[in-house]
């Protein structure tokens, strides 16, 4: 696995205006990579998804969270980033396969899909925090830094103005904080968002607020902003830093370790017990 040690001096530092592809090639860890590592996976999982091993997919929510997050922080162009379906037409006949074939590589979004990414455009910009939370940011901004175990991070903040970082994030579970909160927790959000103010810090920027714009999928597209509770916010850092030490001596022993070479002992879970005589 190649060192992630020695990034060229042109990828260092804050980057306002990197293309996204150039920053996704950049060789640096990014907080989607190292969560590979964090449990239930492995050091193994993590060396397969960083070796471009393991099957990346995209699947129609990550086109929809890519059309939400256009919609968001660039809605100016929105209307050239995907071309919508029409009605009734079918890509097995061969006016649809035309219809394909002229669009290209241009995304394609069926109507509901298309109405939900404008619902959701007009819904966080008549909503007054989130409006003014991103109200003169700077959008998809790229941080390089060298962390102290000497790995090279990188990050792209959705949204960042002096002292505020914001996080666009869609859901379909709901934008209620008990929600939100849970899937904030299932998808390490936390982590993220101690990820971001890290790179902040390390590039010698004040320690920003950070905030999460959370808007529904489904109408009415319903927004909550929320600002991560210090004790969040530590528990996310505290797994960084975890994750940034199990991979520094992984790399510096080149061993990427599974699940274990040895035998392991295995119960059901408590509940599969449940109304039997045998004790969990």
């Amino acid at each position: 696995m190649s060192t992630l040690r020695d990034v060229p001096s042109n990828l260092t530092g804050i980057h306002f205006d990197m293309p996204e592809a150039e920053y996704r090639m950049a060789p640096a860890i990014a907080g989607s990579d190292a969560k590979h590592i964090l449990p239930p996976k492995t050091p193994a999982h993590y060396a397969a998804h960083m070796a471009g091993e393991a099957k990346k997919e995209q699947t129609r929510a990550m086109l929809m969270g890519t059309m939400s997050h256009v919609a968001v922080l660039e809605p100016q162009r929105l209307d050239a980033a995907f071309v919508e379906k029409p009605e009734g037409i079918d890509f097995r006949t061969k006016e649809g396969k035309e219809w394909k074939a002229k669009v290209g590589n241009t995304p394609i979004l069926d109507q509901d899909e298309a109405r939900a990414v404008r619902g959701i455009r007009d819904s966080i910009a008549a909503h007054d925090a989130a409006s003014e939370l991103l109200a003169g940011t700077k959008s998809e901004v790229s941080l390089f830094a060298e962390h102290r175990t000497g790995l090279w991070l990188k990050g792209r903040i959705d949204a960042l103005k002096d002292g505020v970082i914001c996080d666009v994030k869609t859901t379909s579970a709901g934008a209620d904080a008990n929600a939100f909160a849970r899937q904030c927790f299932a998808l390490n959000y936390h982590v993220s968002a101690a990820w971001y103010v890290s790179l902040c810090a390390l590039n010698g920027l004040p320690t920003p607020k950070f905030h999460w714009i959370a808007v529904e999928t489904a109408a009415p597209y319903a927004v909550a902003v929320y600002e991560i509770d210090v004790r969040a916010l530590q528990l996310g850092m505290t797994v960084m830093q975890d994750a940034l030490a199990l991979i520094a001596r992984c790399e510096d022993e080149g061993h990427w370790p599974g699940y274990g070479d040895e035998v392991q002992t295995l119960n059901l879970p408590p509940w599969a017990y449940k109304g039997s005589e045998v004790a969990a």
